[in-house]
């Protein structure tokens, strides 16, 4: 179904779309640091990273808390018509799940880092301070979630790619 022009020359704020990219960077960033320094051996890259994906998951829940505040004070675009109810209401659930999950990912990690005893490595600076393991509940929730987040990435990407493949229409058009 092709979208009627209003559709596509509606965007979102500027504040919506700088907060879009930025956290899309960030957690770009932070998927890959993630999976890779919960492998690392104790030491000072380990530490580096920590400090890293902490750091940007911190910028990542202000510019989430911004971003929602926005989203109720500011004019939204039209949701997106495909034609199907299923597929509309879709849109809609994997939308609002993004801003959920993030959520519970930042609060699961800062809860992490307190409960293993990081965040004390974190403040001094000194990787000797670090837990030998990881076996605290909230890490095991911060790590379904993130995968749970990636599903979500994967399915919000994948059906602007479909949109655009089926009608040719760049739905993109509106968060840049």
């Amino acid at each position: 179904m092709m979208l009627p022009e209003v559709f596509l020359s509606k965007k979102y704020s500027k504040s919506t779309i700088i907060i879009h990219w930025l956290s899309f960077a960030g957690i770009l960033a932070l998927i890959p640091m993630g999976f890779y320094m919960s492998d690392l051996p104790i030491g000072e890259s380990k530490l580096t990273l920590y400090k890293a994906h902490a750091a940007i998951g911190i910028v990542i829940l202000l510019l989430t808390l911004f971003r929602v505040f926005i989203f109720f004070k500011h004019e939204r675009p039209p949701g997106l018509e495909t034609g199907s109810v299923f597929h509309n209401k879709l849109i809609i659930w994997i939308h609002n799940a993004f801003y959920f999950v993030i959520l519970l990912l930042c609060f699961s990690g800062i809860v992490t880092l307190i409960q293993s005893g990081a965040g004390s490595a974190l403040q001094s600076g000194d990787f000797n301070n670090l837990p030998q393991e990881m076996n605290v509940p909230p890490l095991t929730g911060h790590q379904i979630l993130a995968k749970i987040f990636i599903a979500l990435l994967l399915a919000h990407i994948g059906r602007v790619a479909n949109h655009y493949i089926k009608t040719k229409e760049n739905t993109l058009k509106r968060i840049f």
